[in-house]
């Protein structure tokens, strides 16, 4: 964003023509240097990257102080996703072993290149996932250094993904070697309501969006195949064109390095992937899927219960170490786009209803998920204590924001706290009333009713 110097008037100053009032104080190109990432635009199965937000600073605000924190975070780089593997990127390696000569200009280098994708490991954490899992908690150890020497205990699923990369992360911290990773295997005590809520639905399914995922990359997907017909041995097929831009991000995250295959697609043609996986997410796990609200809401009235026992009783509770007050959960993709959704912090900041075409990208959408669910991507929410108040002045107080991918997103509905927070009173009440309304979770869950 450019800097303006800004000049005041005074008798002894001529006034500024309006030219130069506006000169950046360091000129720069139009563009600020910008360069185009494929990286930052592929939902799902990017390299983790810190996300840009809304300009607010990562940072408690001036005066405020963190006091607890929870967060929830997506396991890291795994070689694939079973399902988009059969789907998408097997068919076109399949051609490809087929026809390894007949590639040519920049696409010359597939006659030598070789997947990296492992597929009796296609889950698995790969080992570029466990040192950014480790980076990822160098980062939380910087950003809560009085909050980490206190972590005892931190939840994961039963899936080996989840774990790895919840054991990964902690070694960062200085006690790693006192830290329990918990695996939540059974429902038994409602413990996977909170941390994987569509294992505990039944009525969910990954059906949702997937017909108008189809309609769209059938719009954009024959003009890539067009324009890159003279370089290839074989039609490139709609879902070819998709195998090839899912493994730019998967070969990216396996290696630890851009793949060689990113530099293929047009800045456009990225941004229809973008889209065409956005418009999924939105269907499957977000604001167009009637029960999404219902899986986020569990993770948030269990989080403010836990920063409630603390404020009564100075300690969390729940079966948690007495003294700590940062607390994570290893999770899947699907789970932040759930909170995300109950609290509207991806949403369009009017009152209109996010809307998704299928015959054109919707370029305002708020709706982004590379922001939030790259590999090892995460919500989390901050409890602070803040000496005087936003908007009113007064105080002390505290408040409460939510953070994804490091960067502040202010809730909606409460935001006229410190740096967009949201005070603590109004956040449990928000909380309390949103949870009143989606407490049907078994009723809505039971694919009986």
């Amino acid at each position: 964003m450019l800097s303006f110097l800004l000049l005041a008037a005074s008798p002894a100053l001529a006034l500024p023509t309006l030219y130069d009032s506006q000169t950046p104080i360091q000129p720069q190109d139009h563009s600020q240097g910008y360069k185009f990432d494929p990286l930052l635009h592929l939902p799902g199965i990017s390299p983790y990257f810190d996300a840009v937000g809304f300009g607010l600073k990562h940072k408690a605000p001036p005066n405020c102080k963190v006091t607890s924190a929870s967060y929830l975070i997506r396991h890291g780089a795994i070689y694939s996703n079973d399902a988009e593997y059969e789907e998408f990127i097997k068919p076109f390696l399949w051609k490809l072993q087929k026809h390894r000569q007949g590639w040519s200009g920049p696409l010359s280098f597939f006659e030598k290149w070789q997947s990296p994708i492992l597929e009796d490991k296609l889950e698995d954490l790969t080992p570029s996932g466990a040192v950014d899992a480790e980076k990822v908690g160098e980062h939380l150890k910087e950003r809560y250094p009085d909050l980490v020497p206190n972590v005892r205990r931190v939840l994961a699923d039963k899936k080996a993904r989840t774990y790895d990369t919840a054991k990964n992360l902690v070694k960062a911290f200085p006690n790693d070697g006192d830290i329990e990773i918990v695996r939540i295997l059974k429902n038994e005590t409602g413990a996977m309501e909170p941390l994987i809520p569509h294992k505990a639905c039944d009525a969910f399914n990954k059906e949702p969006g997937k017909k108008e995922q189809a309609a769209f990359i059938e719009t954009y997907a024959p003009s890539v195949s067009k324009r890159l017909e003279p370089f290839t041995p074989f039609w490139l097929e709609p879902k070819d064109v998709v195998g090839m831009q899912m493994l730019c991000g998967y070969e990216s995250a396996i290696n630890g390095k851009r793949s060689d295959i990113c530099r293929i697609f047009t800045d456009s043609e990225w941004m229809a992937y973008e889209y065409a996986w956005d418009l999924k997410y939105a269907y499957m796990v977000g604001p167009l899927n009637p029960l999404s609200p219902y899986l986020g809401f569990p993770w948030l009235q269990a989080q403010a219960k836990l920063f409630q026992h603390i404020e009564a009783h100075n300690t969390p509770g729940g079966g948690w170490p007495d003294e700590q007050r940062f607390f994570l959960s290893f999770t899947h993709r699907e789970v932040p786009p759930f909170v995300a959704t109950a609290l509207g912090l991806f949403n369009s900041s009017s009152n209109a209803a996010e809307q998704f075409p299928t015959d054109h990208i919707n370029w305002t959408r708020a709706w982004k998920m590379s922001d939030l669910i790259p590999f090892l991507g995460h919500v989390g929410m901050e409890k602070m204590t803040c000496e005087r108040g936003a908007l009113s002045g007064d105080g002390p107080g505290e408040f409460i924001r939510f953070i994804a991918n490091t960067a502040p997103r202010p809730i909606p509905d409460c935001q006229n706290g410190p740096g967009a927070s949201c005070p603590v009173e109004d956040f449990y009440k928000l909380i309390g009333n949103g949870a009143k309304k989606h407490a049907d979770f078994h009723k809505v869950c039971d694919k009986k009713d």
